[in-house]
C-alpha cells in the first residue's frame, strides 16, 4: 500500500469530521448521569465480570466470554465544547483561589530519575485526590469528547483523549491546585512547570511495544519530563510499565523514531536491565522522554478491570517553542496559538502550573480561547505527507501490539 495514501487516509479519518462538524468552544453542562453513579456503575460492571469469570472457572460447566468494562461510544454520543463536571476539590481547596499543594521528594529520588531515566514516587495523591480523578474520568467517559474520537475509534484504548485539560475543567483544576507541579519541578530541578501536552488514558487494549515518546509537544527532549498519575492498582499479569534502565543516554535510536528494536546495535548495555513498576492509586511515574519503555496489554485485548491514567509531558522553566511541522511530533501541538519557532514557551496553550497557575491563562481557557481550529490543523499536518516524514511517522504503527 502506498504509505502516503495511508497517511492521508488516517489523517482524513481523524480530522475531516472535525472540519465538517467543528463548533466554537462553549461551556456545556451535563445532567445525564451523576458522576458518583457512573463510578459505582462502572466499578460494579468490573466486579461482576470478575465474579462471573471466577464462577465459570470453578464450575467448568458453562462457557464464559470475558466482557470489557467499557464499550466504544456511538458516534452520536460525542460532545463538543467545554465540559465541567463541577466536582468539589479535595481538602477544602477553593477553585482558582487556593495555592497549589506541595509534596516533598528526596534528593535520592531526583538522582534516581537522572541516573535511570525513570523514578516511581509512591503515594503522591491521597484517597480524596484519587477519587476526584476517578469521578472526573467517569464523567469524561460518560460524556466522550470529540477529540477522543480518533484514538477511541482506533481501539488503541477503551478511551483516550489528548489535551483533556483544554476541554474538561476538572482536569485543569487538578493541575492548578494539586501537588503535581511541585513534584515535577523538584524532579526537573526547575522553578517553573508548564503543561506541554497531556493524555487521559483508560485501558490500553493493544499494549505498546518498546518505544520512546516523541509526542511531547513543541519542546526538546531535555526541556521536558514525562509523567503518569495512576488511579488504579496495576494487575499482576499485565499493564505494568517496563523501562530500560539508563536508556535515555543512548545514541543509537533516531530522535524521530517511535518504535525501538532493543536488539539493535548500540543498545547492548541497556536491554538486559529492565525496570518494572506495578503502580498503585495515587502514585506517579516520571521519566525522561527518551527512556525506552513498553506496556503489555492483556493477550486478548480485553480489560475486565480499570487502568486509568492521567499522563503527559511538562515543560521546564526556560523552554522555548519548537515548530515540529513535518514530523510526527506535530500531532501533540495542534492548537491555534501564534507562537513561532524560537519563542519563549509562554502561552495559555501551555499553562503554567508551578509555582502558581496564572489566572489570565485560566480565564482564556474557560472562555474558550484555547482550542484547536480546522485551518490550523490542516496547516500543521501538511508536512506529514512527505516521504521522509511518512517513514518516520510510520514507526508509530510498529509499536502497537499486546506483547513483546
Amino acid at each position: 500500500m502506498n504509505f502516503t495514501m495511508s497517511i492521508l487516509s488516517i489523517l482524513s479519518l481523524v480530522f475531516l469530521p472535525c472540519i465538517l462538524a467543528f463548533t466554537p468552544l462553549r461551556p456545556q453542562v451535563f445532567s445525564r448521569m451523576e458522576v458518583r453513579q457512573s463510578t459505582i456503575k462502572a466499578d460494579g460492571i468490573a466486579e461482576k465480570a470478575i465474579q462471573e469469570s471466577n464462577t465459570s472457572v470453578e464450575k467448568k460447566s458453562e462457557s464464559f466470554t470475558k466482557k470489557k468494562v467499557l464499550d466504544e461510544p456511538a458516534i452520536w454520543e460525542y460532545n463538543f465544547g467545554l465540559q465541567d463536571s463541577k466536582l468539589p476539590l479535595p481538602h477544602g481547596i477553593v477553585k482558582d483561589v487556593t495555592s497549589p499543594e506541595k509534596f516533598a521528594i528526596t534528593e535520592e529520588q531526583i538522582q534516581t530519575l537522572e541516573r535511570d531515566g525513570v523514578v516511581h514516587i509512591k503515594g503522591v495523591f491521597d484517597e480524596e485526590w484519587v477519587e476526584y480523578l476517578r469521578k472526573a474520568t467517569a464523567h469524561q467517559v460518560d460524556q466522550p469528547h470529540f477529540w477522543a474520537f480518533a484514538g477511541t475509534a482506533s481501539k488503541l484504548y477503551d478511551y483516550i483523549q489528548r489535551n483533556v485539560w483544554q476541554t474538561n475543567r476538572s482536569f485543569a483544576s487538578f493541575y492548578y491546585h494539586s501537588a503535581m507541579g511541585h513534584v515535577l519541578a523538584q524532579c526537573g530541578r526547575t522553578d517553573e512547570i508548564r503543561i506541554s501536552t497531556d493524555l487521559l488514558m483508560v485501558n490500553p487494549n493493544k499494549g505498546f511495544k518498546w518505544h520512546q515518546d516523541n509526542q511531547n509537544g513543541p519542546i526538546t527532549w531535555e526541556e521536558g519530563l514525562r509523567f503518569w498519575i495512576t488511579m488504579d492498582e496495576t494487575p499482576e499479569e499485565y499493564g505494568a510499565p517496563v523501562y530500560l534502565k539508563g536508556s535515555h543516554f543512548n545514541n543509537a535510536v533516531d530522535e524521530q523514531a517511535v518504535f525501538v528494536d532493543i536488539e539493535a546495535e548500540g543498545l547492548e548495555e541497556y536491554r538486559n536491565e529492565q525496570l518494572e513498576f506495578r503502580t498503585m492509586p495515587g502514585d506517579m511515574l516520571i521519566w525522561h522522554p527518551r527512556t525506552i519503555h513498553k506496556v503489555d496489554g492483556p493477550s486478548d485485548g480485553i480489560w475486565t478491570s480499570y487502568r486509568r491514567v492521567l499522563g503527559g509531558t511538562v515543560a521546564k522553566g526556560g523552554s522555548t517553542y519548537h515548530d515540529k511541522r513535518g514530523s510526527g511530533g506535530v500531532l501533540s501541538d495542534l492548537g491555534r496559538h501564534n507562537l513561532q519557532d524560537g519563542d519563549k514557551l509562554q502561552s495559555s496553550y501551555f499553562p503554567i502550573v508551578y509555582p502558581e497557575f496564572n489566572k489570565r491563562e485560566a480565564n482564556e481557557r474557560d472562555n474558550g480561547q484555547v482550542g484547536r481550529s480546522p485551518a490550523d490543523i490542516i496547516t500543521k499536518i501538511g508536512g506529514l505527507v512527505s516521504k521522509a516524514s511518512s517513514e518516520r511517522f510510520g514507526s508509530f504503527f510498529q509499536v502497537l501490539g499486546s506483547r513483546n
